[in-house]
């Protein structure tokens, strides 16, 4: 359906000077001009073809076409502000989160329950992606990335540090119980973190391992090490539940700290909404991990 309506701002103008009969009195609550609101009118009621107003010496009276226009104009405002204000009241519980697809999977999704259920209001949403969401545009309340803690125009706060060290599955470990060290083993890894650098750190020799997949996904890294498809190059955020369950294990006693880590950022141009600031005293606090 087309509709055919005057410019919004036309039929404001016609609300307030029917309150205040007074176009200087509207044109202050309007933040106009005293002619600006007269050509406001104006324009209205050449939109309609009739006279709205009747302009007296010391006062403004309504024409009956401008009492008829008068009431549809102000359900039409007040209707508009009563869905407004439930919107906003809507948006005000609402939160949303973006983290990287493994960090999620791995570390976030075991703990979550205990934030939703303390707090069964918020309408939570939550975003697993690599992709960076427009912060300063609210298309997320927070992100959680991995990286050195420098974003432009962010607020972040580390989270999470990590280690870095072998682990493997029992089961591969049990068909090549006969090595020595990582000698003959698959090294399996990742984008983020290669080999060599922590061979140089803990001091490791490679000699005779061999090279084998990289997975863009540190989860999916941890995944083929459960399958038994070699030796991962563990972090330790992302591996500590297969370890505790027992699916994964430790290879050696080699260890390194990440260069990188797992900050909370928000855009500092935007304030915390009350469920941005429970999640973030929840994520902070140690008790919550």
């Amino acid at each position: 359906m087309r509709y055919v309506l005057p410019p919004m701002h036309t039929l404001r103008a016609l609300e307030a000077v029917s309150r205040w009969r007074s176009f200087a009195s509207a044109a202050d609550e309007l933040h106009l001009t005293a002619s600006a609101v007269s050509h406001q009118i104006r324009a209205l009621e050449s939109f309609y073809g009739s006279k709205l107003l009747q302009r007296n010496h010391h006062d403004v009276t309504m024409t009956p076409a401008g009492e008829q226009l008068l009431g549809v104009v102000q359900e039409l405002l007040q209707r508009l502000s009563e869905v407004g204000e439930s919107l906003r009241r809507r948006d005000t519980r609402r939160l949303s989160i973006t983290a990287p697809p493994s960090l999620v999977s791995r570390w976030l999704m075991p703990r979550l329950g205990g934030f939703l259920g303390r707090h069964p209001d918020i309408d939570f949403r939550l975003h697993a992606t690599t992709q960076l969401l427009d912060l300063d545009a609210g298309q997320a309340d927070f992100a959680i990335r991995y990286g050195a803690g420098a974003w432009p125009d962010t607020r972040s706060e580390k989270i999470l540090e990590e280690r870095l060290f072998p682990v493997a599955s029992p089961r591969y470990l049990s068909r090549v119980a006969k090595r020595s060290g990582l000698r003959g083993l698959t090294l399996l890894r990742d984008d983020f973190h290669g080999w060599e650098p922590w061979s140089a750190a803990t001091g490791q020799s490679l000699d005779g391992s061999i090279h084998g997949a990289t997975f863009s996904d540190s989860a999916l890294l941890l995944q083929a090490a459960e399958e038994g498809h070699g030796v991962a190059l563990g972090r330790s955020t992302l591996a500590e539940g297969a370890l505790a369950s027992g699916c994964l294990v430790r290879v050696g006693k080699g260890e390194t700290m990440s260069q990188h880590a797992y900050y909370l950022i928000a855009s500092s141009r935007r304030t915390d909404t009350a469920p941005a600031q429970a999640f973030r005293q929840w994520l902070l606090d140690p008790a919550s991990a």
